[in-house]
Order: C-alpha cells, then sequence, then structure tokens
C-alpha cells in the first residue's frame, strides 16, 4: 500500500526568489503573477505536481504564498539587508509549521547577485529548526 502524503509527514516547502522582471500593474497582484519568470512558473507546477506547498523569497517581502496580493517594487536584497530580513522569513516558517524547506535557484557562478537571497533561506531555516536542501537548476 502506499503511504499517502499526510502519513509520510509534510512535504517539503518548495522556494525559490524572486525575480527583477515584474508586471508594472500599479494594483496588487498575487506574486505568482507579478513576477515574470519562467524558473518561478516551472517551480510553481513542480510543486502542484509533487503537492507540495510553494512559496517565493522576496528581498522585500519575505516569503511570499503565491496567491499573497503584492503590489510593483523594484528591489535587489543585499547581503548588508539579510539581517532585517530573516524575521519575516523565519516568522513565515513558523506560522506555516514548515520542517523542510527545498530551495530552487540558478547557479550561484551564473548570478553571483543571488548569494543574499540563498544566504538568508540558509539562515532563516537555521533558526527556525527547518531542514534546508538545495536544489540548482
Amino acid at each position: 500500500m502506499k503511504k499517502t502524503a499526510a502519513k509520510r509527514g509534510r512535504p517539503a516547502l518548495y522556494v525559490t526568489y524572486c525575480s527583477g522582471r515584474k508586471k508594472e500593474d500599479p494594483e496588487p497582484m498575487p506574486a505568482v503573477r507579478r513576477y515574470v519568470s519562467a524558473r518561478i512558473r516551472a517551480v510553481h507546477r513542480k510543486s502542484r505536481e509533487d503537492a507540495a506547498p510553494f512559496a517565493i523569497l522576496s528581498g522585500e517581502f519575505g516569503l511570499l504564498g503565491p496567491y499573497q496580493r503584492i503590489p510593483y517594487y523594484n528591489h535587489l536584497l543585499r547581503a548588508d539587508e539579510v539581517e532585517s530580513l530573516l524575521p519575516l522569513v523565519v516568522g513565515y516558517l513558523g506560522r506555516k509549521g514548515v520542517r523542510a524547506v527545498r530551495f530552487f535557484h540558478d547557479p550561484l557562478r551564473k548570478d553571483p547577485r543571488l548569494a543574499p537571497y540563498i544566504d538568508a533561506i540558509k539562515r532563516a531555516c537555521r533558526l527556525a529548526g527547518a531542514r534546508l536542501i538545495l536544489t540548482e537548476l
């Protein structure tokens, strides 16, 4: 007999970082629609296929559920901002009862600007007591 997701325990939260390209509509819209990114769409689709929850790591808002409505903004997370972002990310993990995070990211050598996002998710998982699985795309 196959184990159900409930019997195996909660699946890892699938997370990827936001994108620089965004729809510029001034009205708030769901995060998954705001960000213009094939990577985000692919990870969101994989989360649905695997029946795993999904979130986007924003340098402005912390972790966002895919349908959380956000306004347009333009901000790239810097290393000196990670510390102040941690309470938002750790708080989200705690509220959702997340025990494991699978973070999908492009290779750091391809885009070194990702380093603060990877640092933020590593530190937040450590503080929240959640296991982190880094998955390079």
